[in-house]
Order: structure tokens, then C-alpha cells, then sequence
């Protein structure tokens, strides 16, 4: 049984989750609602740039780079927005503990899109190589 990327990434990334939220409970930082609100908003940013550039990669799949660059702006900008909202400067470390979480899924988004680019990258080259082998015959 062959496990799709968007399968596998989504796996790593609450994998993460777990990892990251059973070194909150060893270190007893309480500010627990803090944590999961924070995971919330960042799994649906997730979420939603893996979907976005799966669409993308159908409809258009020679501008999925173009798309990610925009999404991981946009990304950057709503965490920034959304910082003050979730409280995370009240966590001791904040700054080790939610920028980590935020820089693995962004290797993780990153890791997606260029597995979508290198797909459509081989899949351009077969059509091109089947339309040259049907000029020489």
C-alpha cells in the first residue's frame, strides 16, 4: 500500500503536533488553551496552502511556484496579525516554541510543493517526448 504525498505530509505535521505537545506537558508550561489555539490557527494555514496548491496544481500547473511564494507571504502576514490575538508572548520561550512549530510546516508545505513541481515537471517531459517520438514515425 503506497502512501500519497499529501497523505504522508499530513501525517508528519501532526506528528509534530504530538511531539511538540508532549515536550509542553515534560516541561510543564501549562497555558495549555494557548498551545491548542495556536495549533488550531496554524493547522488550518496548513491546511489550506496544501489545498490551494493542490487546486492550483490542476488548473494552472505551471504557476504552482508562483502560488506557493504568494501563499507563504500571506502566511507570514496572517501569523503576524493573528500573534497578538492568541497570546503567544504570555508562553515562557515563546519564541522557541512557536516559531519551530511554524518553520517545520513551513518545510513541510515547502517539501509538498516542490514534489508537485518536480510531478508536473516529469509529466510535461513525457508529453513532450511522446510528441517527438509520433514526429519521427
Amino acid at each position: 500500500m503506497k502512501i500519497k504525498s499529501n497523505t504522508l505530509y499530513i501525517i508528519l505535521y501532526f506528528l509534530m503536533f504530538f511531539v511538540h505537545f508532549g515536550i509542553w506537558q515534560w516541561l510543564k508550561i501549562g497555558l495549555e488553551p494557548t498551545f491548542i489555539k495556536y495549533y488550531l490557527f496554524l493547522t488550518l494555514l496548513f491546511v489550506t496552502v496544501v489545498t490551494i496548491l493542490s487546486i492550483i496544481k490542476n488548473i494552472f500547473p505551471t504557476y504552482i511556484g508562483f502560488a506557493f511564494m504568494g501563499l507563504v507571504m500571506f502566511k507570514l502576514m496572517i501569523m503576524f496579525l493573528a500573534m497578538n490575538k492568541l497570546h503567544l508572548s504570555e508562553v515562557p520561550n515563546y519564541k522557541v516554541h512557536f516559531i519551530i512549530p511554524y518553520l517545520i510546516s513551513l518545510l513541510l508545505e515547502t517539501l509538498y510543493a516542490v514534489k508537485l513541481i518536480q510531478n508536473e515537471f516529469a509529466n510535461k517531459e513525457s508529453v513532450d517526448n511522446q510528441a517527438e517520438s509520433e514526429d519521427m514515425s
